[in-house]
């Protein structure tokens, strides 16, 4: 009885120990990512599409009052570095090369959840969630900046 009490008192077997993760989404954050789910094409059907990638996460951020450029590249800037896509929270933007490669912004997205960004791939396509992971756009991504705290 003692030993146990002793292997319990010691903290093994006592459980998982927490790691301090990311700290949970503020509610600007999960505001940013359910207005962007409303341009889906299954969600709003009646809404304009935007006339590119930039334009669809700068009209979510508008709804949501915050102003940002009009350009990609502009974006590219704005806020905190991620410095890598396991640290990407909720509503962080994320940034890739374009059709051809390299390192020049070429596209943006708005970062979701575990793995999954939203944005307009290509005008006239209509908005979607991707995986980042997906070998196209794991090849793409450049960077992720956080503009919400």
């Amino acid at each position: 009885m003692l030993i146990s009490a002793l292997f319990f008192a010691s903290g093994c077997g006592g459980g998982k120990e927490r790691r301090a993760g990311t700290p949970p989404p503020t509610p600007e954050c999960k505001a940013v990512v359910r207005t962007a789910k409303t341009w889906l094409p299954e969600e709003e059907k009646d809404r304009p599409l935007p006339k590119d990638c930039s334009d669809f996460v700068g009209k979510v951020f508008a709804e949501n009052k915050v102003k940002l450029p009009r350009t990609s590249e502009a974006m590219s800037i704005e806020g905190e570095e991620v410095g890598s896509t396991r640290e990407l929270r909720m509503a962080d933007l994320v940034f890739f090369s374009g059709k051809n490669g390299g390192r020049r912004i070429g596209h943006v997205g708005i970062y979701i959840n575990n793995g999954i960004f939203i944005h307009q791939a290509n005008p006239g396509e209509g908005v979607r969630q991707e995986s980042l992971y997906s070998d196209y756009w794991r090849k793409r991504f450049l960077k992720g900046r956080r503009i919400l705290d």
